[in-house]
């Protein structure tokens, strides 16, 4: 296994910047650093999700999950290029993620406690509270950063670890938005594109903080349940946007499965060409290499380039869970607009 210096990861941040203006040669040497660098960050993460697997296991046995992806190349890309401060791509902190979802705020928080109050090796290195204080886009949710520390493999030593806590309507809201962006080609999940929709994530993130008990984002704060509910109602009507979410869901989604018993990672390849085909390659433990190896063959296709594809590769403690972890990877907002319309219907009552 080749070992990277800090100062030759950070030279491929640099490449991507400028992407357009160096060789080809460079662009697949960059390509092939970047997806070896990243492909490191599985043995960090198997490291962590045992723990919170364990966790969860003891909060929300019955309606927890766990779920762990490497981040795609793309998304990598877009991070570098439209950064607004300088950063360096070495300490990019969510190249590796685990994401824990379970039912109410009270368990996000009781497993961010067990975290906090851990005896463990690796470094906290920040905790980002978007429960406390959302995101200007509206996403809600736990983030704690950590430092892997590792004395006897140098490789891993330092690599950064992002742990991902949500409620499940978080959960809903965060997947919805990239599921959205994903069938209209816009990146919403960076708080570009169309206008319309970044107001209605931002107003149902008010509206779902307001049902699990918590703060909105401060520009909603002054506004009663009420008054949200019927902002969301006459937003439906100026902007038809149930009509446009149906619309998503009436797209059909073919999925080629193999089997996936045993498995432990898969690669989702998702296709938006009229229908929607979605594909699974699934591999054993002993298969890592291969999973990433088929990982990054997927996301040079053109299909993927030009954002009509999307790749990833994810782990998952049972196959059940998979869409359940992933929905916007199969088009599905149904659970979504599902709680949306329980809440237009207490318009109706008040």
């Amino acid at each position: 296994m080749t070992i990277y210096s800090r100062s030759a990861i950070n030279r491929i941040g640099d490449i991507i910047i400028s992407w357009d203006e160096v060789s080809s040669e460079e662009r697949e040497l960059a390509f092939q650093v970047l997806c070896d660098w990243r492909a490191l960050h599985l043995v960090p993460l198997n490291t962590f999700r045992a723990t919170l697997r364990r966790y969860v296991a003891g909060i929300d046995a019955s309606g927890g999950i766990v779920a762990q992806r490497l981040k795609r190349v793309p998304t990598i890309f877009d991070k570098i290029k439209n950064r607004e401060q300088k950063m360096q791509l070495s300490r990019m902190q969510d190249i590796g993620g685990l994401r824990a979802i379970v039912q109410t705020i009270a368990k996000v928080r009781e497993v961010e406690r067990k975290y906090r109050r851990s005896r463990t090796k690796h470094h906290l290195e920040k905790v980002r509270d978007y429960i406390v204080s959302p995101k200007d886009s509206g996403y809600r949710g736990i983030h704690l950063i950590y430092r892997y520390n590792s004395l006897d493999r140098v490789e891993y030593d330092g690599l950064y670890i992002e742990v991902q806590l949500r409620t499940r309507l978080q959960h809903l809201w965060a997947t919805a938005v990239e599921t959205v962006g994903f069938f209209f080609q816009e990146s919403l999940k960076s708080s570009k594109g169309n206008e319309n929709w970044l107001d209605f994530f931002k107003l149902v993130s008010a509206l779902f903080a307001v049902k699990e008990g918590a703060e909105p984002h401060v520009e909603f704060q002054h506004f009663t349940q009420k008054e949200l509910v019927q902002m969301l109602t006459k937003f439906d009507k100026d902007y038809r946007i149930f009509a446009q979410l149906k619309n998503i869901q009436a797209i059909k989604s073919a999925r080629r499965n193999p089997k996936l018993t045993g498995a432990s990672y898969w690669v989702i390849e998702t296709v938006l060409n009229g229908d929607t085909v979605v594909k699974f390659y699934s591999f054993l433990e002993s298969q890592k290499d291969s999973a990433d190896l088929t990982y990054r063959q997927l996301e040079q296709s053109p299909e993927c380039k030009s954002g009509k594809k999307q790749v990833v590769l994810v782990s998952v403690d049972s196959v059940s869970k998979i869409e359940r972890a992933y929905p916007n990877f199969f088009g599905d907002i149904a659970e979504f607009v599902a709680e949306l319309q329980q809440i237009l219907a207490q318009n109706e009552r008040w």
